[in-house]
Formats: C-alpha cells, structure tokens, sequence
C-alpha cells in the first residue's frame, strides 16, 4: 500500500458554500487502484449570525492505472447548510481545510 495526503485550503483562504476543486496526487510507488479517504476538516465561521448545520465532503478519485500508476486527482466537493436549511452562507465568511489521504493499493 501507498499513502499520500492532500490538502485543500487552509488558514486564511475563503470558499464559496458550494465548492468543486480536483487536487492533484503523485504516489510514491505504483499502484493499481486509489481510495481518497476524508482525514480531518476545519471550518470556521466568522459570520456571528449564521449557524451551521450541516457540512457535506464528497471525495471522487480520478486515477486510471492504464494512464499512469502513480499520478491522479482527488475531486473535493463540498457544501455547507445554514440553520435555516439553506445553502447561504456568505463566501467570504467561510474558511476551511479539507486533509485527504489518498490510499494506493
């Protein structure tokens, strides 16, 4: 097995509520498949009146081992509800960090 992490975000960078981002991976060695699995999350909302109420991470690997077996893209979708039930919270208020381990087997 193969193990790289991938980072989307950080301290300081701000999302739209509703986000679709492929971030590139180079695995060490060869491999024939590739699991992303969500390795932790930070979200801060600075915005006082917003509460949230629910975060969604969709992880979609882009890996074809006919192509290349160490090279490939892990799809980060996210989006973020309100207390409301709406997608609304404002993109400038939204900061976050998506780790992905990227599992080669």
């Amino acid at each position: 097995m193969e193990f790289v992490t991938v980072r989307l975000g950080g301290p300081g960078l701000v999302f739209a509520e509703r986000n679709r981002v492929r971030v590139p991976f180079v695995l060490p060695a060869p491999a024939a498949a590739v699991h992303p699995m969500l390795q932790s999350f930070r979200f801060v909302n600075s915005h006082d009146d917003r509460h949230l109420k629910d975060v969604q991470i969709r992880l979609v690997p882009f890996f074809n081992a006919g192509v290349s077996t160490t090279q490939g893209e892990v799809e980060i979708e996210t989006s973020f509800a309100d207390a409301d039930g709406g997608f609304g919270i404002s993109a400038d208020l939204v900061e976050m960090e998506v780790v992905v381990l990227v599992v080669g087997a």
